[in-house]
């Protein structure tokens, strides 16, 4: 992590240690933002008196499930196609380090809310919560090293060098 934070990108308009930063502190704040929406349906569905557990509604859920299952992927792949300089040996500039990770952490975390919202929709808190917390679930495991801006992990002809990016 002490290379990670003192190495300079090359002919970039933001430093890695800069870019890590802002990654580190926008990763918090989307971390956040979820756990704080939940608070509020707890709290939401604990004073209001019709809200029940289980909801027989099933269209947020199946929405917010069909999203997750587009979007998510669709998010991975662009990341990899964002990070291929990182296969071929070569590290990624700053900003397209962050634009890559902040494509995939949108897409979760917007699953994750409009998974959220759908408790409030419902007055409930099964199913519409089982989307959003596999969407949680993939988002803390995605967090902030800074790796693909200063490792030359991959190689397009050895595979035994190659780490994923992250």
């Amino acid at each position: 992590m002490a290379d990670i934070a003192t190495h300079q990108g090359t002919g970039a308009s933001l430093s890695v240690r800069t870019a890590l930063r802002m990654a580190w502190a926008t990763w918090v704040v989307m971390l956040v933002i979820p756990f704080l929406l939940f608070l509020g349906a707890i709290w939401m569905l604990g004073i209001q008196t019709g809200a029940t557990v289980h909801s027989n509604d099933e269209h947020w859920f199946l929405g917010a499930s069909a999203y997750l299952l587009v979007a998510v992927p669709l998010s991975f792949f662009w990341r990899g196609h964002v990070f291929k300089a990182y296969w071929t040996g070569k590290t990624i500039p700053p900003m397209t380090y962050l634009y890559g990770m902040l494509t995939m952490w949108a897409a979760l975390e917007f699953g994750g809310i409009f998974s959220l919202l759908g408790c409030f929709v419902d007055h409930a808190l099964l199913p519409n919560l089982l989307p959003a917390l596999v969407a949680f679930m993939f988002y803390v495991t995605l967090w902030p090293s800074g790796r693909a801006m200063v490792s030359h992990m991959g190689h397009h002809e050895d595979a035994g060098k190659y780490e994923e990016a992250r």
